[in-house]
């Protein structure tokens, strides 16, 4: 998996790995990622093949469509979590400035 800190700049990337995250049963399409962003399917799609090809998403097919989920995997969903942690630390204490 590369770097997630690195992966995770592209703030489309960011938004779907915090979605996923807080709701790691979810199961859903491009299309329907597209919607609820309000962003263009075609670069959702790239966002998703990029955290599928990484091994943050996995991808579910029933017949032409491709759905997306949250890994089951527990250390990529530690670093995630740690991640996500420490970037919401990071953010309070710009606040606080």
């Amino acid at each position: 998996m590369a770097e997630l800190k690195k992966i995770c700049k592209q703030p489309l990337v960011f938004e779907i790995v915090s979605f996923f995250h807080e709701n790691p049963q979810a199961l859903d399409t491009a299309h329907s990622i597209a919607a609820w962003l309000n962003h263009d399917r075609e670069e959702i799609k790239k966002a998703l093949e990029l955290l599928g090809n990484q091994g943050i998403l996995t991808t579910h097919q029933t017949g032409g469509t491709t759905a997306y989920a949250f890994t089951q995997e527990k250390e990529i969903v530690k670093k995630i979590d740690k991640f996500l942690k420490q970037k919401v630390l990071s953010r309070r204490k710009k606040e606080d400035v």
